[in-house]
């Protein structure tokens, strides 16, 4: 087993503030010598540029390997920022070696370990060391929008075409330029698409940018196309980005490079002149065929079936595909093709309408949840418990305890024990009270009816007025999965449902429309 030496640095300015790979070698190799370990027992792992904030590192998860694989005993590390600014990133690795028996050491925090103070100063470097990097991305930020504000383009990892980053600012390479003027003439007089402008450059032999492409794309020519800079003026501060994330065994890891997040206003960008390319004639006219040309091809468009629809022999997931052509939108589902390696399905299943299928699915499953009794949960509450429910029970009641009170008043006259007056007022009151009862009753009545039109009315909205996800909710309710068969003349589809009806509806589990 070895004694490994791990060293690192991210910029040029590290390297001359004491922080260089060989001021930390020597550091460290001093500091295992004096821990009593011979010179070929240790192994040196060196981070060149690779950033604090950083996981993926090569040098760094080559070092865990090792140390997984029960080759090194101990680690020594000049300062604990060397290893990781990020104070999670820096427990994590802590944790993996003393997982694995590894013994951490640290140059200028000696004995880190050994007491609890001694672990809370540990801690404390860290939370500083994360504070730093955070002073410092905010410096470097603020410094390169001043400089943009004076007038300085910041390099990025490709020169655009047509262009070569110089001192700060763009200049024009010339026989680059011309092929950008090329491509905005044959899109606009030519009326070339972008696919054929592609195709025209490989066949002139023009290389790429880079030269590491052998043919051009037709993303790269509208990327040319829509870019401002050729019009004269570079942008900064369009975007917000942030660190790419991977997933790696360990978890998730946070690599090198940025991936785009969202687009800022535009009234956050800031402009910096550069020679123009193409003039504002010729830009227009690109912009104008632009706007008068119809977006054809491939279209994505959502569906409330996404995920639900499955092949009734093979169970394979239907795709959905959308298509702006002449005519219109054009959709439909169809069975995609076996995995590699996976038998194919015997059964030829052709492309079906997407509208026609979904408005089968979801006038069924409307149908089916009426049936089950679903509308308390979604279009209306009918059942008992209702104000009007409550009031007409209340009416009864009372209509039941004046003809109750009437009967009794006759009664008592009948046997001598009432005056005739008396008898004939009580009767009078409660005859009184009986009209007013049946008067309430047929209000109750045409306010029942009036609700139970209003329930009819929304359900039919729902059978052909639903956005799509109202109706998705009701098919993750209601429904598992939604199997097609399409091998026939005929498109027979299965609604299978998630819960079972209440026996009383005699509905079966399996749906078929």
């Amino acid at each position: 087993m070895w004694t490994a030496v791990y060293t690192r640095v991210s910029t040029e300015h590290q390297a001359q503030s004491g922080h260089g790979l060989d001021v930390q070698r020597e550091a460290c190799v001093q500091y295992a010598g004096a821990l009593g370990v011979p010179l070929c027992d240790i192994r040196i792992y060196e981070e060149a540029g690779g950033s604090g904030e950083d996981m993926d590192r090569p040098e760094l998860l080559r070092l865990l390997d090792d140390v997984r694989r029960g080759l090194v005993d101990r680690v020594v590390v000049k300062h604990p920022d060397r290893l990781s600014r990020n104070v999670a990133d820096k427990a994590i690795v802590v944790r993996e070696l003393s997982a694995c028996g590894v013994k951490l050491h640290f140059v200028d925090v000696p004995n880190w370990d050994e007491s609890d103070e001694a672990v809370l100063l540990f801690h404390v470097i860290s939370s500083i060391a994360e504070y730093e990097l955070r002073q410092i991305r905010r410096r470097t930020l603020a410094g390169k929008l001043r400089a943009v504000r004076d007038g300085k383009v910041m390099p990025s990892g490709v020169d655009p075409y047509g262009y070569r980053y110089e001192g700060g600012r763009y200049a024009v390479v010339p026989e680059e330029a011309e092929i950008v003027r090329l491509i905005y003439r044959w899109y606009a007089f030519e009326h070339m698409s972008l696919r054929a402008i592609a195709d025209r450059l490989d066949a002139m032999g023009v290389p790429t940018k880079t030269r590491r492409s052998a043919r051009w794309h037709p993303s790269t020519v509208a990327r040319i196309l829509d870019n401002p800079l050729y019009q004269g003026i570079w942008y900064y501060n369009r975007r917000r980005t942030r660190k790419r994330e991977r997933r790696g065994s360990k978890g998730l890891l946070r690599g090198r490079g940025r991936q785009v997040v969202s687009v800022r206003d535009p009234s956050e960008w800031i402009g910096v002149p550069v020679p123009a390319v193409v003039d504002a004639e010729l830009a227009r006219l690109v912009a104008l065929r632009k706007r008068s040309e119809a977006p054809r091809g491939s279209a994505s468009r959502h569906t409330f079936l996404s995920g639900k629809l499955v092949c009734a022999h093979c169970q394979r997931a239907w795709r959905h595909e959308a298509c702006r052509t002449a005519s219109g939108m054009v959709r439909k589902f169809r069975r995609p093709p076996a995995e590699r390696g996976a038998a194919s399905c015997p059964y030829a299943c052709g492309r079906v309408s997407a509208c026609e299928v979904e408005e089968a699915v979801w006038r069924e499953l409307v149908r089916r949840a009426r049936a089950w009794g679903f509308g308390p949960h979604f279009a209306g509450d009918l059942n008992e418990g209702h104000p009007l429910d409550e009031d007409a029970a209340r009416l009864r009641r009372e209509l039941r305890a004046a003809v109750e009170r009437r009967d009794r008043a006759r009664e008592l006259y009948l046997r001598g024990h009432l005056e005739r007056s008396e008898a004939l007022r009580a009767m009078s009151e409660e005859m009184r009270r009986l009209r007013a009862g049946r008067d309430e009753a047929c209000r109750l009545c045409h306010a029942r009816q009036r609700r139970w039109n209003a329930h009819e009315e929304l359900w039919k909205a729902l059978e052909v007025d639903a956005g799509v996800e109202l109706r998705r909710m009701w098919l993750e309710a209601l429904v598992s999965r939604v199997e097609i068969d399409a091998s026939g003349d005929e498109v027979v589809l299965t609604l299978v449902a998630r819960v079972r009806a209440d026996p009383s509806f005699g509905v079966d589990d399996t749906l078929a429309t």
